[in-house]
């Protein structure tokens, strides 16, 4: 298994970029640039990483494609779409975002995240995503939510199923699947399961923790 971080220390040049994430003794990172910037850029990024044996293991979007704003809706669904043609050209193991929030905040809570009009719109985006760009080097993943689809790897893995798509996989944070005192209570069994469901298709993971303090409410 390779750590990593999913942030970019300040730096002038890919080398220096590289530089610092090797000292820090991150052997994975997510792509600090976006699909906007010219190939040269892109290019010298990634030679920068594999010169210094650091896997690119994902390319974020984290927007919602789902919100609102029309115009805005679109362009997010432009955007992923550019941001997979871009981990596929660089060989990421994966392009992720979360499903999107139906509502201002991306990645806010909603009632109209819930129900079958979300979960089926949610399977239409991602089978078009990957119909649309057909990577080769590359998934499109999902990153879990407790007020979004997938919320439960029980979800994740019928969302697997319903959108039928070899380019369609998981991106795991297993915490993201807690969502009330029985499954903080029963992390353990939790995680055992997400893995048992989802092991084959995961392409890359975010690690953290939570903690439910002392008289919280």
């Amino acid at each position: 298994m390779r750590i990593g971080i999913n942030t970019s220390f300040p730096h002038s040049s890919p080398e220096e970029w590289a530089d610092i994430l090797k000292e820090n003794g991150c052997r994975a990172v997510s792509f600090p640039v976006d699909y906007t910037k010219p190939v040269s850029v892109i290019d010298a990024y990634v030679k920068a990483a594999r010169e210094r044996d650091i896997r690119i293991a994902e390319v974020g979007i984290w927007d919602s494609p789902f919100q609102p704003d029309v115009y805005k809706a679109a362009q997010v669904k432009n955007r992923s779409k550019e941001q997979l043609r871009l981990a596929d050209y660089i060989q990421a193991d994966c392009c992720v975002n979360v499903s999107g929030a139906f509502g201002e905040i991306w990645s806010g809570c909603y009632r109209e995240n819930f129900g079958d009009d979300s979960y089926k719109k949610t399977v239409e985006l991602v089978q078009w995503l990957c119909d649309e760009v057909k990577p080769t080097h590359t998934f499109y993943t999902l990153e879990p939510m407790q007020w979004m689809v997938p919320d439960t790897p029980e979800q994740y893995l019928q969302l697997l199923n319903d959108v039928n798509r070899k380019e369609f996989a998981v991106h795991m944070d297993v915490i993201n699947f807690i969502k009330d005192p029985y499954s903080y209570t029963h992390m353990d069994e939790l995680i055992r399961k997400s893995f048992s469901l989802l092991g084959p298709y995961i392409k890359s993971c975010h690690i953290k923790d939570c903690l439910l303090m002392p008289g919280t409410t």
